[in-house]
């Protein structure tokens, strides 16, 4: 999976998810000092731009990228053990 492959189900991901719940709807909170909580708008912009969520490190694409690794990983793994 390429880059922009990921980019579009994120972005099928936000967006249904902003058609059952709105903009407004809190995407991710975690307990930390600052900015604590972002909403579905804010998942959006930062999949739109490649960015990270503000106040973080975390990258909604990467997310993507990352667990299309794992599974094939783990698919390769299963295999090699037949």
């Amino acid at each position: 999976m390429n880059r922009e492959q990921a980019r579009e189900i994120a972005l099928k991901s936000i967006q249904e998810e902003i058609q059952k719940h709105g903009e407004d709807a809190i995407y991710m909170a975690s307990p930390m000092p600052g900015k604590n909580s972002w909403t579905n708008k804010e998942a959006l912009d930062a999949i739109i731009n490649d960015v990270p969520l503000e106040g973080l490190d975390v990258n909604l694409i990467d997310g993507v990228l990352e667990l299309d690794k794992w599974k094939k990983e783990r698919e390769r793994k299963k295999y090699a053990g037949r």
